[in-house]
């Protein structure tokens, strides 16, 4: 299980890589999570997040993620590869996701013999 530090260094990276991804700023990322607050407030919170100076909570994640368009799990993803699956696989539509899920675990299931 990874440590805190770990999990924050995580999440900062995917969360500055995903809105890198969908062309926002700060700013504007913060005016879609927090429509109700000032919008430099919003900035200054995704800033800190990026720069793991603050920890989001799992509501927070969530709407980060809703608001960028990724699944939750990406924002977590601890390595590359693992983060580029997950992007790819919310892509697919329900029957490719069943039929790649049961590929994955057929090739896993061959791992570990």
């Amino acid at each position: 299980m990874p440590s805190p530090t770990v999990i924050t260094a995580t999440f900062s990276k995917r969360l500055s890589e995903a809105r890198a991804l969908r062309g926002l700023s700060q700013r504007a990322l913060g005016a879609l999570v927090d429509k109700d607050q000032d919008k430099n407030r919003g900035a200054v919170l995704i800033n800190r997040y990026e720069r793991e100076r603050n920890q989001a909570d799992m509501t927070k994640a969530a709407e980060l993620a809703k608001a960028l368009d990724v699944p939750v799990a990406y924002l977590f993803a601890e390595d590359d590869d693992l983060a580029a699956a997950i992007l790819a696989f919310a892509k697919l539509p329900s029957a490719e996701r069943q039929r790649m899920r049961e590929e994955l675990e057929r090739l896993a299931g061959k791992q570990r013999r």
